[in-house]
């Protein structure tokens, strides 16, 4: 399933690589596409084999994904960003972990723009959780890029609908606090073409912030960013100080023990990896004041 909002100029990279899958048994492609630019319509003409959802207006991402979802007709449920390219084994990987009693089977995203700094820097910074490393996939404290079987929404409810990002930690929590059994497979992989401008990573890593703190406040996700329920001068001080140096710390111990190899390419792009830590810290700062205002 791939979610599209204002695509068209990426959406043969994903659905292009859904036609490579090597599997060998029948699958359904969705497009769910709420933005203004045709792609719906390019989508149609051009992938007669993909379902295409549509959205008059601007869908949140939890929104996306419940319609979707709610059309799938196959046992089990997989996302594929608009922006990544899955690899010809990712869905047979997925169906294979799934058939050994996996519910959620959680895979690897790799760097999708290796040889740019900023794309680089981006990578690093959104996914050292989830590199090719199994004991880094298996230590994700809520695992992400999770395929599912469909009858786990049934079970567990959609996708949060009022949040920015993180819908999908937001869910993937609910699994984990359900006792669902997950299974993961660092052989499943997608490639992420990360933003290579300086203004869109950092925009992105801002609204990532207004997301973070939106999960925070509405639905009590723990986050060094702070409790949801602070004085101004903790919040500034948990969202400009401790929350970047933490995530900072983190991601340098996931390279670290997962992918060793990368870590003087992490550390020569740390000004731009800092620089995507504070537009976070800005975004959440901002949505945490609007929040407060709001009271």
């Amino acid at each position: 399933m791939v979610l599209s909002y204002n695509s068209r100029h990426q959406i043969d990279t994903p659905l292009q690589s859904l036609r490579a899958q090597d599997i060998h048994e029948p699958f359904e492609a969705i497009v769910v596409d709420s933005g203004q630019d045709d792609c719906a319509a390019y989508v149609r003409t051009t992938y007669p084999e993909v379902r295409v959802v549509r959205s008059e207006r601007r869908l949140y991402p939890g929104q996306a994904r419940n319609q979707g979802v709610a059309v799938a007709r196959g046992r089990y449920v997989a996302f594929l960003p608009d922006d990544c390219v899955a690899q010809p084994d990712w869905l047979r990987r997925r169906v294979a972990k799934h058939r050994e009693g996996f519910v959620a089977v959680g895979g690897a995203i790799t760097n999708g723009t290796p040889f740019h700094p900023v794309g680089s820097a981006a990578y690093y910074l959104e996914y050292a959780s989830v590199i090719p490393s199994t004991q880094i996939l298996a230590e994700q404290a809520v695992p992400h890029s999770l395929s599912y079987e469909r009858a786990l929404f049934e079970r567990l409810g959609p996708y949060p609908e009022d949040t920015l990002t993180g819908e999908d930690t937001l869910f993937n929590k609910r699994c984990l606090d359900a006792g669902a059994l997950i299974g993961f497979d660092a052989g499943v992989r997608i490639a992420h073409r990360n933003h290579t401008r300086v203004h869109p990573y950092l925009r992105h890593q801002y609204e990532h912030g207004r997301g973070l703190i939106q999960c925070v406040e509405q639905y009590g996700l723990r986050s060094p960013a702070g409790p949801p329920e602070q004085s101004a001068a903790a919040a500034m001080y948990r969202m400009f100080i401790h929350y970047p140096a933490c995530r900072w710390w983190n991601v340098l111990k996931c390279i670290a023990r997962g992918q060793p190899r990368w870590l003087p390419g992490f550390l020569s792009l740390t000004p731009f990896i800092w620089a995507g830590l504070w537009a976070t810290s800005v975004g959440a700062w901002v949505e945490w004041r609007s929040m407060r205002r709001a009271q």
